[in-house]
């Protein structure tokens, strides 16, 4: 098994230049160089994928399923295994952490997130859950997962095996005895009758999942909405009450423009001062006055027709 050298390989995470350099020592079949972005290279799928069972014992039955049209598929509930189109052959001194791409999420499925031990060997195999309610298809060579390649400073002092070196599960699912008893003692008519309520209640439950998810979606829009219109409100309650005191203003400079021109505010300065010529300086001060009472006195009428 070989190694990337320290001359040529700098440790730690590989970018796009050196995995196209190493391409040739890290993968063994099916690796193109145009794969290899930023910092990761872009796994493809293959066409072959197993169907995951438990039979009554709670044992893993694999079924092995090839379509002739090279498509993966999986029905509402299944778990499938997944393989890469590449084989790898990684050296004795790289790690890799494989992260499955987003499109896989978004289309329903629960994807693992998996890595890849020094010295492995051979095409590795992803875990996918269809959580929906509908059956997903996804065709050979699709992006799968996105790998990261980090260079060691040492050779691990054990190194992987390969694909023969998979250690068993220890994860055992049992079967409900109970349950399965009740079902084997049904009568046939019973039988389908649970089926239906069963997958009725199944059907629900992913329907009310998706509706939560839609609701809170509707909320939180509903919330940043409500958010905008508020400002919205208070901006437009500010114009009006900017609006409201320049109406008042005018009104009240218009009445004491009124108030003088019909000679009352010379009136009241004559009668203030007991003088027939008063000072003009204080004719025009008693109209600035009389302006500002007035403008005070619009706005508070414009502010109770404004309520």
């Amino acid at each position: 098994m070989s190694q990337l050298l320290d001359d040529n390989y700098p440790n730690g995470m590989l970018t796009d230049t050196f995995i196209k350099k190493a391409l040739a020592q890290l993968f063994s079949e099916n690796a193109n160089e145009a794969k290899a972005k930023y910092s990761t290279y872009e796994l493809s799928l293959d066409s072959g994928h197993e169907i995951i069972k438990h039979d009554e014992h709670g044992s893993i039955q694999r079924n092995e399923v090839r379509n002739k049209n090279n498509l993966v598929s999986a029905d509402p509930g299944d778990t499938i295994l997944v393989y890469s189109k590449e084989t790898f052959s990684l050296p004795k001194n790289v790690y890799a952490r494989v992260n499955t791409v987003g499109q896989i999420f978004m289309a329903g499925f629960s994807a693992e997130n998996t890595y890849v031990d020094p010295g492995f060997a051979g095409k590795i195999s992803i875990t996918l859950i269809n959580n929906s309610n509908r059956t997903l298809t996804m065709e050979e060579n699709s992006p799968l997962a996105r790998v990261e390649f980090i260079k060691l400073t040492d050779v691990p002092e054990i190194t992987h095996l390969g694909r023969s070196g998979v250690r068993e599960t220890r994860v055992k699912p049992s079967i409900d005895s109970n349950l399965a008893l009740t079902f084997e003692n049904a009568e046939l008519p019973e039988l389908i009758k649970e089926i239906k309520n069963s997958i009725i209640v199944d059907a629900i439950q992913k329907k009310s999942v998706r509706t939560d998810i839609a609701l809170s979606r509707a909320y939180i829009d509903l919330v940043s909405d409500i958010k905008e219109i508020n400002k919205t409100i208070e901006n437009q309650k500010e114009k009006i009450k900017r609006w409201s005191w320049l109406a008042a203003l005018g009104l009240g400079t218009a009445s004491a423009l009124w108030i003088d021109k019909f000679g009352l505010t010379s009136a009241i300065v004559s009668l203030a001062t007991q003088s027939t010529s008063p000072a003009y300086w204080l004719t025009i001060f008693v109209n600035i006055i009389c302006s500002i009472v007035a403008t005070i006195a619009y706005e508070k009428i414009i502010k109770r027709f404004k309520k």
